[in-house]
């Protein structure tokens, strides 16, 4: 057998180094809670924490936040101070209850009993860095949602909190009705733009305290907050109207055209006797019988035993 000698050019450089020169801008870093791992970058002036869009410039989800839960304020020079905006549960920093307080880089500021944050001061580039590597880890590529791992993460929190607090909370699977054929008759970028403009419907007409969630192919999620089993029907019902009521614009080789889709919906209620792989059961059992019985319709738990 020939024997083939192996060889690497050699190209004869050194390593290219720079030292930054970027400016550190300080931001928060969400280290514990719903959203860990999110960066929220911040400028001189004053920036709002709280659960609510309304109230609060940064909105951050989990138990025990208050609609505009504490107020932050930089000064040109870098200097930070956080005041309680007479929240219910309070804020701590470095784990000390305080009204108000300084924050130094390295230091933590907790949000009720389950949001922790970090003021840091990395280089812009790293901290885009870790923005780019927090939205990879947690959002779906096609429909921008949170994605599986993501909301099975939060689902823990949520079954948690549940257990603590007694709090009614429904969990609902979406499947898009006859979606193969979607794909079959007008291609698979005509599919993407269903669900693209399906995750942007739901997500535009669920509550500021819901979680939306792309699971899987067709299939969605949605955590509906602070709702009992006879609201959440009655939620996902108007939410099937504004999917199937309104056709969609959608790409297919003889050019744009639009269809109208639909979804059936399987929906449970979280109580204390139950973790997340058997709420996830119970929705999945409904979303069958959705879709055995016809399609387009939403199916309870209790409806579907």
């Amino acid at each position: 057998m020939e024997d083939f000698e192996s060889t690497t050019e050699v190209l004869g450089f050194a390593p290219r180094f720079q030292k930054s020169a970027e400016q550190k801008q300080l931001c928060l870093v969400v280290v514990s809670g719903a959203e860990k791992g999110a960066v929220f970058p911040l400028n001189p002036g004053v920036t709002t924490l709280g659960r609510s869009a309304q109230h609060s410039d940064f909105v951050i989800s989990g138990r025990g936040l208050s609609r505009a839960h504490a107020r932050l304020d930089i000064s040109d020079q870098g200097e930070v101070t956080v005041e309680d905006l007479e929240s219910t549960n309070g804020l701590f920093i470095n784990g000390t209850k305080a009204l108000r307080g300084s924050l130094k880089p390295g230091d933590t500021l907790t949000l009720g009993p389950e949001v922790s944050l970090q003021l840091d001061a990395p280089d812009q580039s790293i901290q885009s860095l870790l923005q780019e590597m927090h939205r990879g880890a947690t959002q779906d590529g096609l429909t921008g949602l949170i994605n599986r791992r993501s909301f099975l993460e939060r689902l823990e929190e949520e079954v948690a909190a549940t257990h603590r607090h007694s709090l009614a909370t429904c969990l609902a699977l979406i499947d898009v009705d006859h979606f193969k054929s979607v794909n079959d008759t007008h291609g698979h970028p005509a599919g993407d733009a269903v669900l693209v403009e399906v995750a942007a419907r739901l997500n535009k007409h669920v509550r500021q305290e819901d979680v939306v969630a792309r699971f899987g192919g067709e299939e969605f999620v949605i955590l509906l907050r602070h709702t009992d089993l006879a609201g959440g029907v009655v939620l996902l019902d108007r939410l099937r109207g504004y999917i199937g009521e309104q056709p969609m614009i959608v790409p297919t080789p003889a050019g744009t055209r639009e269809i109208s889709v639909t979804f059936s919906a399987g929906i449970t209620q979280l109580d204390k006797n139950s973790n997340s792989e058997q709420l996830l059961e119970r929705a999945d059992v409904a979303l069958y019988q959705a879709k055995r019985t016809g399609r387009n319709r939403v199916v309870s738990s209790e409806a579907s035993v």
